[in-house]
């Protein structure tokens, strides 16, 4: 015999429909339903909401439709730096993407090199002359050159 606590449980669950319920207590809970009044008046009342649940329709939204869909459509936009990517590193399997991998692996290198040499001084004398100080240096020489 079935506990009136698990055949609410089934209810619940499974909906008011016997046919729905799981075979091996389907039995147990039609006779709980033929011998209590308590299961009979929780069908009823579980028989109620469904319909209610049933009957209600949605209203439609078509303005609200369109803004999520806009949402989700700019949300899964790829960025610029994903289309500059993928342009430069197509994921197909073609013969541009064969040859732009193995020149893009080469050329980082280079331009790492390029960056250092131009962030970096190397023990190269940072001070540059300014243009007077090259000007006055200029004169210099000449007045040198005049009093040889």
């Amino acid at each position: 015999m079935m506990n009136f606590e698990r055949f609410e449980q089934i209810v619940e669950t499974y909906g008011c429909a016997p046919a729905r319920w799981p075979e091996h207590e389907r039995n147990k809970a039609e006779q709980l339903l033929t011998t209590s009044a308590e299961a009979r008046s929780l069908l009823d009342e579980h028989r109620a909401l469904e319909s209610l649940l049933n009957d209600y329709q949605v209203p439609a939204m078509p303005q609200m439709e369109r803004r999520i869909l806009g949402t989700l459509r700019e949300a899964t936009r790829a960025s610029l730096l994903d289309r500059i990517l993928d342009w430069m590193l197509p994921r197909s399997g073609a013969l541009i993407s064969w040859a732009w991998r193995p020149a893009l692996v080469a050329t980082l290198p280079l331009v790492c090199g390029i960056y250092l040499a131009n962030y970096y001084s190397f023990g190269i004398d940072g001070a540059q002359n300014s243009w007077q100080e090259e000007l006055y240096l200029i004169s210099m020489n000449d007045y040198a050159e005049i009093s040889e």
